[in-house]
């Protein structure tokens, strides 16, 4: 399994999912050029493979934004006219977008298939109904969770079923509480309902560490108000021995994954 990370960050966020025989792409944060564009670079091309499916997050713009050119350039089904391209849980509004093209509907926590890949969510506490995205195969499994106010329960033990795992580090509270955001963007940030700090990242990598994760990547990291360095100094901190990187913000980089472990992690204690 390849993951190809187009973008992450408020600027834009996309990420394509590879495997032999299927394409996944997550979110339309970035239109069909600037995906081309980013995928070549990293010596891959969009077209004319396509992809087998593209779900979507959350309605936010960065997650969504491009999704209208994004599935008329993958040539995605009009409505009544073939198999959905497009996946959507119920609380994505999309209103257009659905009103076009053959959407397929999931829900979360029943699982479905796209191709040799299980694809299962979680709902995530934000200001837009969002899920936490797991992805299997017979060999392989990565997690994602972006864009959450605070760790609900269960949501360790669903990502920590991943051997890999893309989680949210947006913000820095001291560089949040001394930048340039106006005081009503500030508080929905961090609110139950924004976005994880570097602090709540830590707290629940360390709590992945006690299922089976073994490697992690920090994303989504605010271009104002975090620093690639702040927030591996604070995840590394709770999780020392662990593999972590950081995508910086709007960053192109593509991830070869390993197969799954053969047995679960050691347990780690979480830090006091």
């Amino acid at each position: 399994m390849r993951i190809l990370v187009l973008s992450s960050g408020s600027s834009g966020n996309v990420l394509l999912l590879e495997t032999a025989t299927t394409r996944i792409l997550v979110d339309a944060g970035v239109g069909p050029r600037g995906a081309t564009q980013r995928m070549r670079k990293l010596g891959v091309d969009l077209f004319p493979r396509g992809v087998d499916a593209i779900i979507v997050t959350h309605h936010h713009g960065d997650h969504c934004g491009q999704l209208e050119p994004m599935a008329r350039a993958l040539k995605a089904p009009k409505r009544g006219e073939g198999a959905p391209l497009l996946h959507f849980h119920a609380g994505i509004e999309a209103a257009r977008v659905r009103h076009r093209y053959e959407v397929a509907t999931y829900e979360p926590g029943r699982a479905f298939r796209v191709g040799d890949v299980t694809v299962d969510s979680l709902a995530l506490p934000h200001d837009a109904p969002q899920v936490a995205l797991s992805f299997h195969t017979g060999t392989h499994s990565f997690g994602l969770a972006t864009d959450l106010g605070h760790a609900p329960p269960g949501l360790d033990a669903f990502l920590g079923a991943c051997d890999t795992v893309f989680l949210e580090a947006n913000y820095c509270p001291a560089l949040l509480e001394t930048g340039p955001y106006p005081p009503a963007l500030k508080r929905r940030v961090a609110s139950a309902v924004g976005h994880l700090s570097n602090d709540q990242s830590a707290a629940l990598a360390a709590a992945l560490l006690r299922h089976r994760t073994s490697r992690l990547v920090l994303c989504h990291l605010s271009r104002t108000n975090n620093e690639p360095r702040r927030a591996l100094r604070t995840v590394r901190e709770a999780c020392p021995g662990t593999s972590i990187e950081a995508l910086d913000h709007g960053e192109t980089r593509a991830f070869e994954l390993v197969a799954r472990r053969s047995r679960p992690m050691v347990q780690v204690a979480l830090p006091l």
